[in-house]
């Protein structure tokens, strides 16, 4: 009514008219002045339609002048509110940290991640997925961090469509790897790949100092869910027909070019983890192996590839590493649920939750009701799914220094626990677990896939 009353269009008088003498299209509305009687009006299909329009020419100045307009929910923040966070001092160990990110989701929950491992002397490069809308990602409080925060190096980059199974999950870390390699070359101690939903339990400053006193000569390529602890596992340790050794079931044959010789050999398949630490030497190893077709890397790829094998995200990297003699001594040798002999609170290095909803290969049956988040975010059946603080007595129990998968959507209070200073400060953590007495409704032998 305050538009059409102002409207430059003369407008038909409105009249005082009763509920049944109401005229076929039109409408009762109330007019009152202030300190006046209610009074009943009616307005013509003309007037509406001014009041429309007149509506229509207010909003269109605004929807046009903003350049902010986005349907993705992954831009939260403010950017009159937005400032930098504070960086932390640099630590004795200089990392090179790896971040993928390919939704709303682990853009807004690698935010904290990379808040959390930044220092002066850390190199950290982030892996933004290519499905996911670049203008999305320029719009994003991890845009501003990478961006517009001076703390240490960063970098990000969109290489690959990245296809759970397929060899498109390699790509990030092999694109990091060769960036590494050529760009910062004696900079760092330690390169470390990430999910964007990952949380460190430890700070940068304890971090560096367990690397550079007690874990210095250490590739570590597993989590943990390995089987064989910090060990990858070959292909022939699983049991027969386990899903794992169907699909490596003997040996490959491999040809390659080393030290200028052919090499002709059959090659065991190992499976680790897709998240690793490696050193310097295996990183540089990697990219220029690449670089050469006809390296053991880059010809293993090839029959990856062309026998079109699955979770090669798991297999590549962990078999490269234990078939070369030099790297393979790197790799602990301590079996599931031990702890490494410089740290024996420290029996893996990334905690997850996976495979729950099936028997392992051991024969393990799952036994503890946990967290369901919420849709959209639901998680496969074989996991990893969201942690939470019913699980803190299990993180503390791995001593693990990473935890996956976390997420500000499903429990936002792990970000008010991690990372700590110390493992004395882990340590000091509530005991808090899933409560003893609930009833578990799991079957002796789960009947799949009609119980899937």
């Amino acid at each position: 009514l305050w538009l059409t009353a102002r409207s430059p269009f003369p407008l038909p008088a409105p009249t005082c008219t009763s509920r049944t003498s109401t005229p076929k299209h039109s409408f009762h509305v109330l007019d009152a002045k202030p300190g006046g009687t209610p009074r009943r009006m009616e307005l013509s299909p003309a007037t509406m339609l001014v009041a429309l329009c007149s509506i229509c020419l207010l909003l269109l100045p605004s929807v046009f002048s903003s350049s902010s307009v986005r349907l993705s929910t992954a831009d939260s923040s403010d950017p009159d509110e937005f400032q930098c966070p504070p960086c932390p001092p640099p630590s004795k160990t200089r990392f090179a940290y790896l971040i993928s990110v390919h939704d709303d989701r682990t853009v807004r929950d690698a935010v904290p991640l990379i808040n959390a491992v930044s220092a002066p002397n850390n190199v950290v490069l982030v892996h933004v997925d290519t499905k996911y809308p670049r203008e999305y990602y320029k719009g994003s409080e991890l845009s501003k961090i990478v961006e517009d925060c001076q703390c240490g190096t960063r970098s990000m980059e969109s290489v690959a469509d990245c296809q759970w199974g397929t060899w498109s999950m390699n790509e990030p870390t092999l694109w990091a790897m060769d960036k590494l390699t050529e760009e910062y070359v004696g900079k760092f101690d330690r390169f470390i790949n990430l999910s964007g939903d990952t949380l460190p339990t430890l700070d940068n400053g304890a971090m560096g100092a367990l690397f550079s006193e007690s874990l210095g000569r250490y590739n570590i390529l597993t989590s943990y869910w390995s089987e064989t602890g910090f060990r990858p596992t070959c292909y022939d340790e699983f049991p027969q027909n386990w899903h794992k050794r169907n699909a490596y079931r003997y040996p490959i044959p491999v040809s390659y070019v080393e030290g200028g010789e052919q090499v002709s050999k059959r090659v065991k398949v190992y499976f680790g983890s897709q998240w690793m630490v490696l050193k310097p030497d295996v990183v540089t190893y990697f990219a220029r192996s690449m670089r050469d077709p006809s390296s053991f890397p880059s010809a293993l790829k090839s029959i990856f590839l062309s026998q079109r094998r699955v979770v090669t995200d798991e297999t590549f990297f962990a078999t490269v590493v234990m078939n070369h003699e030099a790297f393979r001594q790197t790799v602990p040798g301590v079996e599931k649920g031990e702890g490494l002999p410089e740290a024996r609170w420290l029996t893996s290095v990334r905690y997850e939750r996976m495979d729950e909803h099936s028997p392992s290969a051991t024969g393990v049956l799952p036994d503890r009701q946990r967290y369901r988040a919420m849709e959209p975010l639901e998680p496969r059946v074989w996991g990893p799914y969201f942690l939470g603080v019913y699980d803190l007595k299990a993180i503390k129990d791995s001593g693990a220094l990473f935890v996956r998968k976390v997420s500000l959507a499903v429990e936002p209070n792990l970000y008010k626990i991690f990372p700590k200073g110390g493992r004395e400060e882990v340590e000091a953590l509530p005991d808090i677990d899933w409560h003893g007495e609930i009833d578990y409704m799991i079957s002796d032998r789960p009947k799949f896939p009609a119980n899937r």
